[in-house]
């Protein structure tokens, strides 16, 4: 699947895999095939390279914890690549593409990616928000459900992270 997307968004995923670039890569292109209508395959090309982004970005992130700048930015740029499907959850009636989307942040809450584990409290607030946009009483319970997990997760990272401390 990487080459797939890695071919359809080359200058996007120049910037993710280069571990020296400083600049958020350009996000319309991927913004605007996800939110696109019809729904087809593009739709869940850019969902699938915003995952894939995302979860390499997250982990050097996470791997770079301490590093100060260099985490913050890239936390920063992790952070605005979840915001891309987000935003597409409202722009889109579709049922199968509202699904993966929640399927996305089931999965990068999940902790079972590398270095995933501390994303729950990022994750928690985003998928709260989606049951705004939901009508769908089966899609709207899941949302509901990942969130009340993704808030006992970041509850507990909490209470891990205070005793740490001590």
């Amino acid at each position: 699947m990487f080459d797939d997307v890695r071919g359809r968004y080359p200058d996007f995923f120049e910037v993710i895999l280069d571990t020296d670039a400083a600049h958020v890569p350009n996000l319309r292109v991927l913004r605007d095939d996800l939110e696109r209508v019809p729904v087809d395959r593009r739709n869940f090309d850019a969902l699938n390279a915003v995952a894939i982004a995302y979860y390499e970005t997250n982990d050097r992130a996470e791997s770079g914890r301490g590093d100060g700048f260099n985490y913050l930015a890239l936390s920063q740029r992790s952070a605005k690549l979840l915001a891309v499907p987000w935003r597409a959850y409202g722009e889109t009636d579709d049922p199968l593409l509202r699904t993966a989307i929640v399927d996305f942040f089931e999965d990068a809450g999940s902790g079972e990616k590398l270095n995933t584990k501390r994303t729950a409290p990022r994750l928690s607030a985003i998928v709260s928000s989606l049951s705004k946009k939901e009508l769908d009483p089966q899609r709207l319970a899941r949302i509901d459900a990942l969130s009340r997990s993704l808030k006992a997760k970041a509850t507990i990272l909490e209470h891990e992270h205070e005793i740490e401390e001590h």
